[in-house]
């Protein structure tokens, strides 16, 4: 690597690494991205392969497009390596080989791909004016390279096969693609900034506790410096358990914590993930009174990109493209609000734009809060991942839920520490409802007859069930009996903003004490701040119904609350072993008031643990280095499809459909023309801002009610409803979400 630092000096000015920009100072800058070795070696070679004729041409003149670079690139590093595979230098040629694509299986991907002779044709000489123009001295045979791929056990022959290596894999190639297109759009090294203001942030976190007083605020405070007391007994560690009551006051103690881990452990930021979108806006509300703009992120798939500040912008395009690239691979942010999803998938994702960040991991702190989302037959997975990433990568992780799910067994136990006794779950602040199992209400007629019994002695109540169309069908038997402003639908029917301002309403006359009944799906369950009178909860995993019950008498200011568990409606989202019906009923043949819920809970997930299989999904892959099937066995298995969906697009206003159809055109059109690199990749980034900006309106129906309706764009699978449907309230309104009558939709 010396000698190639050196031969870059010498290389010729005129070769170009983009239109118009030196190869040498693209290399450079690269290279001084990050104080890592693999890195350094990674992005000398990983653009080699431009310095053949076939590319100088095609920069110069922007035709020839299938000219390639990155296959010739990994030879020629693979070539001045004397063909030797060290796991490390393994990173380095996998990071370069595929830095413009994905990462693959790697034993098929090298039997397949790398020992086809017909991928080598016209390669011997193209490689040694490559290697002449490096300035490097070696002799080529390309006949010996495919023979050198040619087996089905490339991994096993050069042992690579250990679940280091796949995140080894990830973090060179992280840094590289990031760093490369980070060069490519600001035209500079990237350089790192401290997170300094932790002091500051944690002054005014207090500041802002010390305003807050009612019935629980002494409690919870108690709880936060119980928490911090026992962090300092056991700093050393790396996994934190916070296992609280709900209403305990989590997001102000984690964020509190999260803050001293970053003091103690010279940290570079802190991630919170959550299950949901819906809860993001809550949890960044929060955190925007203590944390600096500048240092706050929130990210997910609907967030509007955030603005950075630069100097000598050239154009909106060029500040759309920096803002989305620096906002979606979290470089700058130091506190970062996001979803489940990002984090996972770039614990187990293949794809390029995924791992872009992957590297921001490093020397992290991440929260996962609500970890009972985890779907039960990933937590092994997820546990032995949490447990590498902690120790190989830095990481602190605290894990909070009022369920902290059996995720605890698989744990090591020499990093993972119990922040918090349990003795919380008995307090006498812990007593704000009374569990009720009624198998009696086995219909959903019965169902809303116990809904108008206790509506005349409770001001306000919460009935969550398992599916859209179940909802939308006790909503309506309801809707005669009470005032429009009374009775109110929650589901994923609904697109995001009505979702949203559905909340704010209920939560509105929650807190003005107005008579108030919500039927909802489990959108409301995590993260989502209401605190009603009295509750019904379909029957579901005990987790989930101890979550619905949080949102009951959640500030503990109320009497004789109760949470009725109902027989099981309807066809379930949940597995028959997460539900495992027969043994909750015996388990919960008795009341049981929420301070005694524990012991409860515990022996439902040993129940769990029993009916869960015992082997791993995903780490035998990982190890393997099958980065495809990873992700693919991920996706199944955390976010199985639903079949029979379509997505639609609800045209809420007049004349929006064609705002954004119109829009969509102009960019795809300019796209067509001859434009430079650098404009293109502004209105691909253009494109990507407008598609967020539809998916706002975008829910997801059952198929045969949604292919009623034309595509919303040529060739493409979403449909859309214009809005002289939508404005008759017949197929989709703001009361009811998409009036679905036909399957059984979740959520």
């Amino acid at each position: 690597m010396e000698s190639l630092i050196v031969n870059l000096s010498e290389i010729d000015n005129s070769l170009l690494s983009h239109p118009g920009y030196p190869y040498k100072k693209h290399i450079l800058n690269i290279y001084d991205s990050f104080d890592d070795d693999l890195h350094k070696e990674a992005s000398l070679y990983h653009d080699i392969g431009k310095l053949s004729d076939e590319f100088q041409e095609y920069i110069r003149n922007l035709k020839n497009k299938n000219t390639t670079h990155s296959f010739e690139s990994a030879l020629a590093y693979l070539i001045d390596n004397d063909n030797e595979i060290t796991p490390e230098k393994f990173y380095v040629f996998l990071a370069i080989i595929k830095h413009h694509g994905d990462l693959p299986d790697v034993n098929e991907y090298m039997e397949d791909h790398l020992s086809a002779e017909s991928s080598y044709s016209c390669m011997q000489s193209k490689l040694e004016i490559i290697l002449h123009r490096a300035h490097i001295s070696k002799d080529i045979d390309i006949n010996q390279i495919p023979d050198f791929f040619d087996t089905e056990t490339f991994v096993e022959d050069h042992e690579l096969n250990l679940l280091d290596n796949y995140f080894k894999v990830k973090e060179i190639f992280s840094k590289l693609i990031f760093a490369d297109k980070y060069e490519a759009i600001f035209k500079e090294a990237y350089k790192a900034s401290n997170f300094d203001k932790t002091d500051i942030y944690i002054d005014k976190l207090l500041a802002i506790i010390k305003t807050k007083s009612n019935q629980l605020s002494s409690i919870r405070n108690n709880a936060r410096l119980d928490i911090l007391n026992n962090y300092e007994i056991n700093k050393y560690k790396r996994i934190f358990i916070i296992e609280a009551p709900t209403g305990i006051g989590k997001t102000f103690t984690a964020l509190h914590l999260a803050l001293k881990i970053v003091n103690d452990k010279k940290k570079k930021r802190i991630i919170t993930a959550l299950p949901l979108t819906s809860i993001i806006d809550q949890t960044y509300e929060v955190y925007s009174h203590i944390i600096d703009s500048d240092d706050l992120l929130k990210y997910h798939h609907l967030t509007n990109t955030k603005s950075y500040n630069y100097k000598n912008e050239e154009s909106d395009l060029s500040i759309l493209q920096k803002n989305d690239y620096l906002a979606s691979s979290w470089c700058f942010d130091k506190v970062i609000v996001t979803t489940f999803n990002q984090v996972f998938n770039a614990f187990y994702s293949n794809r390029n734009k995924d791992l872009t960040k992957f590297w921001v991991l490093r020397d992290s702190v991440i929260i996962f809060d609500e970890i009972q989302n985890i779907p039960r037959i990933l937590l092994q997975d997820i546990a032995k991942t949490l447990n590498i990433l902690s120790t190989e990568y830095n990481i602190d992780f605290i894990l909070m839920s009022a369920t902290i799910p059996a995720i605890k067994n698989f744990l090591n136990t020499e990093i993972t520490c119990d922040l918090l006794d349990l003795s919380y779950f008995s307090k006498d602040f812990n007593n704000r409802y009374k569990l009720i199992v009624n198998q009696k209400i086995d219909s959903l007629e019965i169902l809303a007859e116990n809904i108008c019994k206790v509506n005349n002695e409770y001001n306000s109540i919460l009935c969550v069930l398992n599916t859209k169309k179940m909802s939308l069908k006790l909503f309506e038997m309801l809707e005669d009996r009470y005032q429009d402003d009374e009775l109110y639908l929650l589901n994923t029917n609904f697109i995001p903003d009505h979702r949203k301002n559905i909340i704010n309403i209920i939560k509105n006359r929650l807190e003005d004490g107005e008579k108030t009944i919500l039927v909802s799906t489990q959108v409301v369950e995590a993260g989502v701040d209401l605190d009603f009178d009295y509750g019904f909860r379909e029957f579901a995993p005990l987790s989930s119904i101890v979550q619905t019950a949080g949102r009951v008498n959640r500030e503990g200011r109320k009497n004789n609350t109760k949470v009725v568990i109902t027989a099981l409606l309807d066809r379930s989202p949940y597995s028959k072993n997460d539900l495992i019906y027969d043994d909750v009923i015996k388990l919960l043949q008795e009341e049981i008031d929420e301070n005694q819920m524990l012991p409860y809970l515990k022996k439902y997930f040993d129940l769990v643990i029993a009916n869960t299989r015992p082997d791993l999904l995903l780490l035998e892959d990982m190890k393997q280095l099958k980065f495809f099937t990873v992700y693919k066995n991920f996706e199944e298995k955390y976010m199985p499809e639903i079949p029979n969906i379509v997505s639609i697009f609800i045209e809420t206003e007049q004349g929006l459909y064609e705002k954004y159809i119109q829009e969509m055109e102009s960019i795809l059109l300019n796209l067509r023309d001859e434009l430079t690199l650098k404009i293109k990749l502004s209105l691909k980034t253009e494109l990507k801002n407008l598609y967020k900006k539809i998916s706002y309106n975008v829910i997801d129906v059952p198929h045969k009610e949604g292919t009623k309706y034309s595509e919303f764009f040529k060739d493409g699978s979403m449909r859309f409803c214009p809005y002289n449907i939508v404005i008759t309230d017949k197929v989709y309104s703001k009361k009811k979400g998409w009036i679905n009558k036909t399957e059984a939709l979740y959520f």
